[in-house]
């Protein structure tokens, strides 16, 4: 196939929209385009949004406003939105954006190509952003554009049908969508014959995998079934709905020795008023009894968690509970937020909006307490040994890294015989405030 042109696709977001970047790269690649050393020398130019947080956003507009010089200088540039920003905004992109020319929906990623050939060929400017019930997309999976030759990402279901009160998931992705179990398997099956040790499933909220096929399928099966495919060491999952997480997970994580022990669990706030607020569908003491369920069954699993604050109506007394929940729980990590008003939910019409000033001292209050409590974490597992897979160079030369199975990142010396995917046993000789350090046993 002669080669079209270059491309280059910029992400913002999460680990979803990662994985939908490496599904648009091998599209382009298979159309005979060639992936472009830096942005400015691309022909193809593809923004992919997130929409969950307001200051993603902003950078898609920074982005775009940048790359008008680029479409003046090669005016045959075709530029690219796509996501959940492109899918929120719609034809708006195009109205004040000039210089676009495809707005690419969640549910349009695998006509990328076909509306290209289209820009490229009659100069139309396109929005695609209608939804539909077969995503193509969501079936297809991108191992030539990997971020690692040993690790890989597999999406199992997409969209949300919870509707918290602050989120636009599901205007953005649509309702829960779940793949075939025997779909999975197959994808799996390929990627171990191509050396990847480690999947990572990806979904909204795995949890409820399933729940949408005509026949049903717990994840709990999922995960029992991927774990007999050979080649593969280790399976990991993000993120999970405390709504759904049941005895049936904790006893899979439990008893299946590739899944590792690690979960992310978002609690969001340590509120009962705050989660109720934002329609979480559970309460903290159910988030308690979640957690000690799962430390008693797997006492070494690591718990990472969400928490938002600032969330409209939080009163001292409900941020304090937040405080109070995090020194209770004691997570090994967080992901920490202000409250953002996005357009479309309950909670931008919410009365009580917090102050951005009160929102910024309740985030630095978090974060300094779960730092510390993070490097407890890791100097209570000095002297331990972890098993690591090792992916990559470490901090110094003559090191590697790899991640434990309670995904905690350790730098190591080489030995002199380690190769990308080993698995090695690693003492940990200091606990850092993000990382350990550690020798090969």
């Amino acid at each position: 196939m002669p080669v079209k042109g270059t491309f280059f696709v910029e992400t913002y977001g999460c680990q979803m929209n990662e994985h939908d970047s490496q599904k648009m790269c091998e599209l382009l690649q298979k159309q005979g385009f060639s992936k472009a050393g830096a942005i400015e020398q691309a022909d193809v130019i593809v923004i992919n949004t997130c929409a969950i947080r307001e200051k993603a956003e902003h950078k898609v507009y920074s982005s775009l406003g940048s790359l008008r010089s680029a479409k003046i200088e090669k005016p045959q540039t075709v530029i690219v939105v796509a996501g959940c920003v492109a899918q929120q905004k719609k034809h708006e992109f195009l109205r004040k954006f000039r210089h676009l020319d495809l707005v690419l929906g969640t549910h349009q990623i695998s006509q990328l190509p076909s509306l290209v050939s289209r820009i490229l060929e009659k100069r139309e400017r396109i929005a695609a952003v209608e939804f539909v019930d077969n995503i193509e997309s969501l079936h297809m999976s991108a191992p030539n554009y990997s971020s690692s030759p040993i690790c890989s990402y597999v999406t199992i279901m997409q969209g949300c049908s919870n509707f918290c009160s602050y989120c636009v998931v599901p205007y953005t992705r649509g309702k829960e969508s779940s793949r075939s179990l025997e779909e999975i398997q197959e994808e799996v099956s390929g990627l171990a014959t191509k050396g990847i040790r480690e999947i990572t499933l990806l979904g909204q909220n795995v949890n409820a995998y399933g729940k949408d096929l005509y026949n049903f399928r717990r994840f709990d099966d999922l995960l029992q079934r991927l774990s007999s495919i050979g080649g593969i060491e280790r399976i990991r999952f993000t993120t999970s709905h405390p709504k759904d997480f049941d005895s049936a997970l904790v006893e899979a994580i439990a008893s299946i020795d590739k899944v590792c022990e690690h979960i992310h669990l978002p609690l969001q706030s340590g509120s009962d008023k705050v989660l109720k607020d934002m329609k979480r569908g559970y309460c903290l003491n159910d988030y308690f009894e979640k957690i000690e369920l799962l430390r008693t069954k797997v006492p070494k699993c690591a718990v990472t968690s969400d928490i938002i604050v600032g969330f409209p109506g939080e009163s001292e007394e409900d941020f304090e509970d937040t405080l109070n929940a995090l020194q209770k729980i004691r997570f090994d990590q967080i992901f920490s937020f202000k409250y953002s008003s996005r357009p479309g939910t309950i909670a931008q019409g919410m009365p009580d909006q917090i102050p951005e000033e009160t929102k910024r001292e309740r985030l630095a209050k978090v974060h300094a307490l779960q730092d510390s409590i993070t490097e407890a974490w890791h100097r209570d597992m000095e002297g331990s040994i972890q098993q690591a897979l090792v992916e990559g160079s470490g901090r110094l030369p003559d090191q590697f890294h790899g991640r434990t199975r309670t995904n905690k990142i350790v730098n190591f010396d080489d030995n002199g015989s380690l190769s990308l995917g080993d698995l090695v046993n690693v003492r940990v000789t200091k606990g850092l405030k993000h990382s350990l350090l550690g020798s090969i046993v």
